[in-house]
């Protein structure tokens, strides 16, 4: 097979994207737990990364994990088959709820953030 075989279908294309949107996750949170690390014996001692392009780096981590997440909820359906009282969920009301339960965690971990920045 030819080096670049997964750019000639666009569902491989999109698929070899998704897995790659590991990599700068797992680095981000690599730099993270550096920066823990570094920060010694308390919080006092830890002072977060300002530099733009740490700035501009979580930014694109955000948008791979958001895509990453929204790729994965998609497939929820046909992943998870659940039975009630003998009948089955049907997939797409299963998707819709793990996007509700998506938007419900992200506002509460939000709120919390927020609400330990004040």
């Amino acid at each position: 097979m030819p080096a670049n075989w997964w750019t000639r279908n666009r569902r491989y294309f999109l698929y070899t994207v998704r897995e790659f949107t590991a990599l700068p996750m797992a680095l981000w949170l690599l730099w993270l737990l550096y920066d823990i690390k570094s920060a010694g014996s308390g919080a006092a001692n830890f002072q977060p990364p300002r530099s733009a392009a740490f700035v501009a780096f979580s930014a694109v981590c955000f948008l791979f994990a958001t895509y990453h997440s929204y790729t994965f909820l998609k497939l929820a359906g046909v992943i998870m088959h659940v039975k009630v009282l003998d009948k089955t969920v049907p997939p797409r009301a299963i998707v819709l709820t793990m996007f509700g339960l998506w938007a419900v965690a992200s506002i509460v971990i939000g709120a919390v953030l927020i609400g330990f920045a004040r």
